[in-house]
């Protein structure tokens, strides 16, 4: 095998996001193969500014060392725990429902006019604030959509913050890989032309 200079992996960097599309119940894979539908998928407008992160975990390492020798006798190392967070400014019922696991209860209130401008009533879906988890597969396009990074199952659980500064109420996702020790849980992916 060639030695591959740095002016080789000039291309393969993955910079920037364009999107971030979510699918219900994660990605199953046979084969390193899968076909997602529409219906199971949906696009979530993450925050410009740390709306998204994907971080596999820093292993901790234990040194043991010995008088006289500045290095480490023996260390060993424990795997770190990786963790996702998504920030997403946004109430839609859809997201809600992804991000929940919960279709949510119609809501309508009678209240007085001069309120909510000259209306009396307002309408709605409002939801429980239990904590459940929900897995969902993410497919995150770089800044020029021309490269993808997948994770194929993330489980998550949402919350919402709200802190009347200039930010939007925001659902936000906090997880870590479901399918960790699968062989093709996360990776790049480049468009292909089938025959």
């Amino acid at each position: 095998m060639a030695i591959k200079k740095k002016i080789d992996l000039q291309n393969d960097v993955f910079e920037g996001i364009s999107s971030v599309f979510a699918v219900k119940g994660g990605i199953t894979t046979v084969e390193g193969k899968a076909t997602i539908t529409e219906g199971n998928v949906i696009e979530f407008p993450v925050s410009d500014d740390s709306g998204f992160n994907f971080d596999t975990g820093a292993p901790s390492i234990e040194h043991f060392k010995v008088a006289g020798l500045n290095t480490d006798w023996v260390n060993t190392f424990t795997p770190g725990d990786g963790e996702i967070t998504l920030e997403i400014p946004c109430n839609e019922t859809d997201i809600m429902e992804f991000c929940f696991g919960d279709s949510g209860t119609a809501t309508e209130l009678t209240v007085p006019s001069g309120i909510i401008g000259t209306n009396t009533a307002v309408a709605g879906k409002a939801y429980a604030p239990a904590q459940k988890a929900v897995t969902l597969g993410l497919l995150i396009l770089n800044d020029t959509a021309d490269k993808m990074l997948f994770i194929k199952k993330a489980k998550f659980m949402a919350q919402i913050i709200f802190d009347g500064s200039n930010k939007p109420l925001c659902v936000v996702l906090t997880g870590s890989l479901a399918a960790g020790a699968d062989t093709d849980a996360f990776g790049i992916l480049e468009p292909v032309t089938k025959p």
